[in-house]
């Protein structure tokens, strides 16, 4: 029996579109952008014909490590190239609303590392401006389109599990390391790192079959280990409700990252997703599916490809697609809107102690369906 193939969730370009038409200015010339978005970008032969950074030797760097054939470190110069079509930005939040005012003297579509920020109000600061400026603006959840993730949707989406009432997901990983900059970074598990697993499940939300409600309420527990590194918790568990409110929901999802397990051969990494046709699980490279009715039996999917850089890949692909067709782009700043809102009412319901309502988050500004 053959649900997926490696052709339906590996990252692609669509046929039709033309990748020369698009060429890529890379703003931000880090870690993530030589380790993920360049090695990504040429597994898909995507254009980067000009990369950025305030450090002109990790401009450089990058530059010849990848043939980029034009590096610098004044985005003005960047963007005074008529090559560059679309821009990758890809550099931590304080930057990007000084070089949004840069690319508003010349707009082109940007697409933005997630999140767009750390809370709402700074999300719809960018938001806002990108789009009072015409500047096309997405956002790079590219843990979407990881293959293991994307293969996982697409089997929710096939209606395989039925109609889908809970999502679980656990990891046991390690990010306590001194000296790191996430470390020193407030509510890093949740807001920065835990926003991959926080969006997932918003996404699996969207599916016909999981009622395509928004989050309306949440309620989380975080841990602090004595003498961690980190200046914040690495552990929390969130249950998060789906609909209405009132109390009896028909899905809901349980998340629960402890980021701070020494213990490294006790690492793992775990989606469930049950419905009432059947149950969906697995990891990066194996997902399972049991169906109600066939007893004990359960169909083994090995998936190819790899997070790092397939999901990049197919963010970028399905970001110059959507502008080639002229279409929303993928993840739209609203859409990202809701994922911030959650992310921060899980801050505060660990801070507080109580059920955050995500009526609460939106008040004051649109509410973002």
């Amino acid at each position: 029996m053959e649900w997926l193939k490696p052709e339906h969730y590996l990252p692609k370009l669509d046929p039709s579109v033309d990748a020369g038409k698009y060429g890529i200015g890379l703003v931000g010339c880090g870690t993530i952008a030589n380790q993920a978005h360049l090695p990504a970008y040429r597994k898909l032969n995507l254009p980067v014909v000009a990369c950025c950074d305030v450090n002109a030797d990790a401009a450089r760097t990058t530059a010849e490590k990848f043939g980029i054939p034009f590096w610098t470190t004044d985005i003005r110069e960047l963007l005074a190239r008529d090559d560059v079509k679309v821009i990758d930005m890809a550099v931590h939040y304080p930057a990007r609303l000084p070089l949004l005012r840069e690319v508003a003297k010349a707009p082109r579509p940007v697409l933005c590392q997630k999140p767009l920020a750390l809370n709402l109000q700074q999300a719809r600061e960018l938001g806002d401006f990108a789009r009072d400026n015409g500047i096309v603006l997405g956002v790079n959840h590219q843990a979407r389109w990881a293959p293991a993730h994307k293969a996982l949707q697409l089997l929710v989406d096939q209606g395989l599990a039925g109609q889908i009432y809970s999502v679980q997901h656990v990891m046991r990983a390690y990010q306590d390391q001194p000296g790191m900059w996430w470390t020193t970074m407030n509510d890093f598990n949740i807001a920065d790192h835990g926003i991959h697993y926080i969006d997932l499940c918003r996404n699996i939300s969207k599916s016909a079959y999981a009622g395509q409600e928004e989050w309306s309420s949440v309620n989380c527990l975080t841990a602090v280990l004595p003498g961690q590194n980190a200046v914040d918790p690495l552990i929390y568990s969130a249950n998060i409700a789906f609909g209405p409110d009132g109390g009896r929901h028909s899905f809901m999802a349980s998340l629960q990252f402890n980021n701070i397990v020494r213990a490294t051969t006790s690492h793992s990494y775990t989606w469930w997703v049950d419905g009432t046709a059947g149950s969906i699980w697995g990891g990066h490279d194996k997902l399972y599916v049991s169906l109600a009715g066939e007893g004990s039996t359960v169909h083994e999917i090995r998936i190819k490809g790899s997070w790092f850089p397939d999901g990049f890949a197919g963010s970028m692909a399905a970001f110059i697609t959507a502008l080639d067709r002229g279409e929303a782009c993928p993840v739209t700043p609203e859409d990202n809107y809701n994922t911030i809102a959650l992310t921060s009412a899980m801050v505060i319901s660990s801070r507080e102690n109580r059920v955050v309502h995500r009526e609460e988050l939106m008040r004051g500004g649109e509410d973002d369906e």
